[in-house]
């Protein structure tokens, strides 16, 4: 047995993550909007308020939040507008995440602790280990910090130095530990040959390079003589709507339907396979935290080839977004739900998910044991049972 990773682009920024399970994105400008009477009504609005309310009004901020409340009026998580502050706050994050140490961490205890150091990154050779604790980096104490707080103390331009103090478990004084800064890279592709001559391909999520190394890592597998091939996207996001068509269209046969997507008119757009398809089953491992791109996938291997779904229902994120600049010239956006997807059958997944052709649920262990292995995984143990008898 052996394990192997693929790395692909820069660490995803937290701006892309915030309020976002899965988002199909483009930018546009946005030129309709209210009649003159409407928008009459409004400025009036605006003006009594500004002149008659007992309080000081900052307009920009009562703008601000008439847009809001426009936008929750709607009701849907992934209609969102992003005001000028907002913007620029991103803008930051943009640039002191684009490099940094290379950790997970999390919040335990109100101390900032390492889950794991990223493989090959500047943390794991310096010598971060699991679950030291950070407490001050550059001599400025993470104390009462907020985990996003601690992160922008931890990022920084590459080749910068991060002096770390730590407290390490078994140890009895801290540790300073000095990490330079670089560029990082995130492994969203794993393979894995089980016995049998089962492949496993275990996708985090779908960036801009999932697709390349999934094939490259595909090849490699077939080449050492796979017969099978299992497709894990448990706890997946989502990602690209571009990356997960690319990753399936070799596995279908050519003229077979990916995904539709859906306008509010009821007119669709349909991805076609133009691939030659494969020869072994596949199976699609799913759990509750399987979204969007992960469902795409899911529901074109069962659609369209007569793949088999073990694990649990998935999340349910069956919507498409595209981002429009607002005319107020100050950076401000608006992330607008535009269409829904349907599976290759035509079935609609939002706020249903995509049930396993058989379900198997982990035991409780299983979510709280970071040391997950095959041996406790009662999912996986299911589709190698199945393609075994295939």
């Amino acid at each position: 047995m052996f394990f192997r990773g693929r790395t692909v682009i820069m660490i995803v920024t937290l701006s892309m993550m915030i309020g976002s399970v899965f988002t199909f994105t483009v930018v546009n400008m946005n030129t309709t909007g209210f009649t003159n009477v409407e928008l009459k009504k409004i400025s009036s609005v605006i003006g009594m308020i500004e002149e008659e309310h007992y309080n000081q009004v900052d307009k920009t901020k009562m703008l601000d939040a008439a847009i809001r409340g426009m936008v929750d009026w709607l009701e849907d998580p992934y209609t969102v507008y992003y005001d000028a502050e907002h913007m620029k706050q991103m803008d930051e994050l943009n640039y002191r995440f684009s490099s940094g140490i290379g950790t997970e961490i999390a919040m335990e205890e109100n101390r900032v602790t390492v889950i794991s150091p990223v493989k090959n990154s500047p943390s794991e050779q310096a010598g971060i280990q699991a679950r030291d604790q950070i407490i001050s980096v550059n001599g400025e104490s993470l104390e009462g910090l907020s985990l996003k707080e601690a992160v922008l103390k931890l990022r920084g331009p590459k080749g910068t130095h991060a002096n770390l103090e730590i407290i390490r478990p078994g140890v009895t004084e801290p540790l300073k530990i000095t990490v330079v800064r670089n560029n990082l890279e995130v492994e969203t592709v794993h393979l894995e040959m089980l016995e049998g001559n089962i492949g496993k391909m275990k996708i985090d999520q779908f960036s801009q390079y999932t697709a390349q190394h999934f094939h490259e890592g595909l090849r490699e597998l077939e080449d050492e003589g796979m017969q099978s091939l299992i497709i894990d996207v448990r706890s997946n996001p989502g990602g690209l709507l571009n990356s997960v068509v690319d990753v399936l269209n070799p596995l279908l046969e050519n003229g077979k339907l990916i995904v539709q997507v859906e306008d509010k008119e009821g007119n669709r757009k349909q991805f076609f396979s133009d691939g030659n398809g494969k020869p072994y089953p596949i199976v699609v491992l799913t759990n509750h935290g399987s979204a969007s791109a992960s469902e795409i996938l899911a529901g074109a291997i069962k659609d369209s080839a007569d793949g088999i779904i073990v694990g649990e229902n998935t999340f349910g994120k069956g919507t498409v977004q595209k981002t429009f600049l607002t005319a107020g010239e100050d950076g401000s956006q608006l992330k607008i739900t535009t269409e829904r997807w349907l599976t290759p059958a035509g079935r609609v997944i939002h706020e249903k998910g995509i049930e396993p052709d058989i379900l198997v649920e982990q035991p409780l262990f299983f979510a709280t044991n970071s040391l997950e292995s095959n041996h406790s995984d009662l999912q996986l143990q299911k589709a190698v049972e199945i393609l075994k008898q295939s």
